[in-house]
């Protein structure tokens, strides 16, 4: 009792250790520790929209001395923590930046109508935000847009042409003719986005190939900036002559790095800023870097940006450690201590024969054989969830499950059910494996588990010590994974509400929950249950023993997470290996925005290996499939309802 007491203590400490750290690295560098102030914003649109956003005010920005600005547009799916790594590093060097979530990602609602001429996404109410400062420069305003945010960019450049003086797009398509301001642009070598649309079929063949250069050195593209086409040379300074008779600079950039991963990749980084320091005419250069040097001058600028992942990385990790710490603790406690049930007899299929070898394989390459067909499917609205009325399929299925609607102002109908985002594309997925997972169970089970014994106890279905079913013990089941996820969640709330932020790790991102996705919850709750719960089933055939001890809990979590995830993980590292070497997307994701759910397998991977870690330790301990499924698909609807880009809210 003492060895768990302690290990509890140890665990606890090292938590509020970490969560110093945290505080520490978040709170600090984005601060620039006590020289820029950091500010949450809940601004309201012209519409009464909220628009939900961050204020970077550095303290050498006053009335007396204003500073130019920076507004930065996300990209599609994401929340404005992906470019919180621009934010602080422009911040710390004197810009004042305004970071947030535009029209209809994250925590800023869909638009209810359009005040602009220019649909700039939110981005009118940023600028008349902008506006009304003292301490802002306001004919020196540079505008970033990543992605699909860059549309949106260059958008808001054009409506207040006259007070932009830098236009930034980074990964998103290179402008033939940006307009009457300083013009950058970054590009990877690797970028998947751009990739994408270069592909060239080759008729002697029958192959396709990629050429990146296609993406930004178009005769068009090449003459807006006084050059023959194909001639444009990344690093190097162009300067063309505007419209207005003045002389703007064009300059690309072409760093190695991929799509989504350009805020990690420290590289891109310096390029970025560089390019944000020569954009606006030397401000912000605290390095003294030569400015004049076009292909090694980034290599001089210093970054900080790594600090806050550690950070955002370091929370990620407390909050695990506290729902594995409070599911260790509750199920001893009087309240919860029911949920324990008798030692069961575990059974499965011989272990090394040939049989086991089989369900072992197809348990590791069903997953990510399965992922393209499934993304595919949501593509098309194939299932109801995706938000896709327009195909025949979606639908019909749409009227036959789902009676509830309400209709727009421009009478198109909807329903709360009907949510849409990229978090329904890994639902489709994993419904689609759910069912095959189960159509192995049940092989498993009339070939070879029903004549050794196994049985709806074995399996994990009992409530109770008795065959009585006992609805209380799935109530309190649902009760205890409540409290698991919840301890997790209130601790991400603790720290948010210092940091002012969720976290952003690579592509994996998490959130406070929005009161407005309330309906989200339930849906999501539903939809999930079938993937935790056959994927728990299927590894039953390879009769993975819980013995009782801490040390066979651990290898079997570590064996079904690796078995769940390894083949998924895998078929990752291959995509990203694929992408990074040959400068090539992985044949059939080439089509619509396949390509950007390649690279969304990693965080796709992390959150599915938390779920099913917590799924098999609480089920090994309770000897029941309920507490653990409970707690998993809670955490389920957390991180899919943290997704940036939900853009069907229910609206109260």
């Amino acid at each position: 009792m003492k060895k768990k007491c302690s290990a509890t203590v140890i665990t606890a400490i090292a938590i509020v250790i970490a969560m110093i750290l945290t505080f520490l690295f978040v709170i600090g560098t984005d601060t620039a520790w006590g020289k820029v102030r950091v500010e949450k914003m809940v601004l309201s649109s012209a519409d009464g929209d909220v628009v939900n956003a961050m204020l970077y005010k550095p303290r050498t920005a006053t009335a007396e001395n204003p500073a130019p600005a920076v507004v930065l547009y996300h990209g599609g799916n994401d929340m404005l923590e992906h470019t919180g790594t621009y934010a602080l590093e422009l911040a710390r060097r004197g810009f004042v930046v305004i970071n947030f979530d535009y029209q209809g990602s994250h925590d800023s609602d869909y638009a209810t109508a359009e005040s602009v001429g220019e649909k700039t996404f939110c981005g009118d109410t940023i600028y008349n935000t902008l506006s009304s400062y003292n301490f802002v420069q306001q004919d020196n305003i540079a505008v970033f847009g990543h992605s699909m945010g860059g549309g949106y960019a260059s958008r808001f450049a054009a409506a207040y042409a006259e007070h932009i003086h830098l236009l930034f797009h980074l990964g998103s398509a290179v402008t033939a003719n940006p307009g009457d301001f300083n013009y950058v642009t970054v590009v990877g070598d690797s970028d998947e986005s751009a990739l994408k649309r270069t592909t060239v079929l080759d008729e002697a063949t029958g192959k396709t190939t990629q050429d990146i250069h296609k993406y930004y050195n178009s005769a068009a593209i090449a003459e807006a900036w006084g050059e023959p086409e194909g001639s444009i040379i990344p690093s190097k300074q162009y300067h063309v002559t505007g419209t207005d008779g003045n002389e703007y600079l064009r300059v690309f950039y072409f760093p190695s790095a991929i799509h989504a991963y350009y805020n990690v990749t420290d590289s891109a980084v310096k390029q970025i800023i560089f390019g944000f320091i020569l954009g606006m005419d030397g401000f912000g250069n605290i390095d003294n870097v030569d400015l004049t040097d076009e292909v090694n001058g980034y290599k001089g600028i210093s970054t900080v940006w790594k600090l806050k992942d550690i950070g955002w990385l370091l929370e990620y990790l407390e909050i695990c450690a506290l729902m594995f710490l409070v599911a260790t603790r509750l199920i001893k406690t009087a309240s919860f201590k029911s949920l324990e049930l008798p030692a069961i007899k575990s059974y499965g299929i011989k272990k090394k024969s040939w049989a086991w070898f089989l369900f072992l394989a197809l348990l590791l390459v069903l997953p990510p054989l399965l992922y393209l067909p499934g993304i595919k499917a949501a593509e098309i609205g194939l299932f109801p969830i995706a938000y896709n009325t327009t195909n025949p399929v979606s639908k019909i299925a749409t009227e036959a499950l789902i009676k509830t609607k309400w209709t727009d102002a421009a009478g198109n109908a909807h329903s709360i059910w009907l949510i849409g985002g990229t978090s329904n594309v890994y639902v489709e997925w994993q419904w689609l494996t759910a069912a095959v997972m189960l159509v192995l169970f049940l092989v498993y089970y009339f070939i070879w588990g029903r004549k050794a014994g196994e049985n709806y106890r074995s399996l994990g279905f009992a409530t109770s010590e008795t065959k009585k079913f006992s609805i209380g013990y799935i109530f309190k089941a649902l009760l205890f994974g409540i409290c698991v996820v919840g301890s997790g969640y209130l601790l991400m709330a603790f720290i948010g509400k210092f940091t002012q932020q969720g976290l952003h790790i690579n592509t994996l991102q998490m959130s406070n929950l929005s009161r407005k996705r309330l309906m989200c919850w339930p849906v999501y709750f539903v939809y999930l249950i079938p993937y935790f719960l056959c994927t728990h089933l299927a590894t039953k055939s390879l009769g993975i023993k819980y013995d009782g001890t801490t040390k066979n809990l651990v290898l079997n979590v570590l064996k079904t997470t690796a078995i769940c995830i390894g083949g998924l993980l895998c078929f990752y590292i291959i995509f990203a290996l694929q992408l990074k070497l040959t400068h090539t997307v992985m044949e059939g994701f080439r089509t619509g925005i396949l390509y950007a759910y390649g690279l969304a397998i990693l965080p796709l991977t992390i959150g599915i290996t938390v779920g099913n870690a917590l799924n098999v330790y609480i089920s090994s301990k309770t000897r029941s499939i309920w507490p653990g499924l409970f707690t998993a698909v809670l955490w389920g609807v957390w991180t899919l309802c943290s997704a940036g880009g939900m853009t069907n809210n229910l609206i109260f």
